[in-house]
């Protein structure tokens, strides 16, 4: 339909493009759904630069589609996760632990609206690091960020814990107006 479009326009002749980065066949076996999205990303512009909105619109929906469905993105971003866990890992073992709190920080930052126990995991995880290195004020940031997660995610158990060990170490860094809210 939207290569359809395109042809009799001639607009741009990307139909069949589309349409083959989508089929499946006996040698390729996978439809490729990082590369139809783009297409159907710049075939939207076209068809809005064309004033023909309602091609536009379908190609939007159809990138929408395209995107939800591509899973590889997922897959990268878990092993991106991995990656940086096992780079922290070894920034400890090799006595560089403030590279190694500093990536799994910023690890948290990025999977924090995904995956959110995951963040947590993540910060705690920073926290310890810089709880071992005798930076508590870093440590009790980073528990408070925890602590708020574990109670968007109703979690309440584990906040209450989280947010009790967040308290003892206010006390430890004698920041008692913070420590008895």
């Amino acid at each position: 339909m939207v290569g359809e479009a395109f042809s009799q326009d001639g607009v741009v002749d990307e139909g069949a493009c589309l349409w083959l980065r989508l089929k499946t066949g006996f040698l390729k076996w996978k439809p490729d759904y990082d590369s139809a999205a783009s297409e159907y990303g710049k075939a939207a512009v076209a068809f809005k630069n064309a004033k023909q909105f309602e091609q536009a619109k379908d190609a939007c929906l159809r990138e929408a589609v395209a995107h939800e469905n591509n899973r590889a993105a997922y897959e990268q971003a878990g092993m991106m996760l991995k990656l940086i866990e096992k780079a922290s890992m070894m920034y400890l073992e090799n006595g560089t632990p403030d590279t190694a709190a500093m990536a799994l920080e910023r690890a948290g930052k990025l999977i924090e609206n995904v995956d959110p126990e995951k963040a947590v995991q993540l910060y705690q995880q920073t926290a310890s690091v810089f709880e071992n290195e005798e930076r508590l004020r870093q440590a009790v940031e980073l528990l408070g960020k925890a602590s708020r997660l574990l109670v968007r995610g109703r979690r309440f158990d584990e906040a209450a814990l989280s947010i009790q060990k967040e308290k003892n170490i206010y006390k430890e860094i004698e920041n008692y107006p913070t420590c008895y809210k």
